[in-house]
């Protein structure tokens, strides 16, 4: 479960696990005076992008997240 902080003083939407609710695994945030947001995913391969609306953008960070997620549920674990 993902759950989400707007920093009062940057307007940054950062997003949390709840296995570790202090490390943000990515974020949105307003890019300039163009009205588009900008997406961040920092889990594995980073990985961001730009979108229109902010509902668009955290929906491309979402789904970014779960594939990263998926994918290091996936990778063998050394013993």
């Amino acid at each position: 479960m993902l759950s989400k902080k707007r920093c009062p003083h940057t307007g940054v939407v950062n997003f949390y696990t709840d296995a570790d609710p202090l490390l943000a695994v990515g974020s949105v945030t307003e890019a300039g005076a163009s009205a588009r947001f900008a997406w961040r995913c920092y889990l594995a391969d980073e990985s961001g992008g730009v979108a229109s609306d902010i509902s668009l953008a955290e929906a491309h960070l979402r789904q970014a997240i779960a594939q990263r997620r998926a994918l290091q549920s996936a990778e063998p674990r050394a013993a």
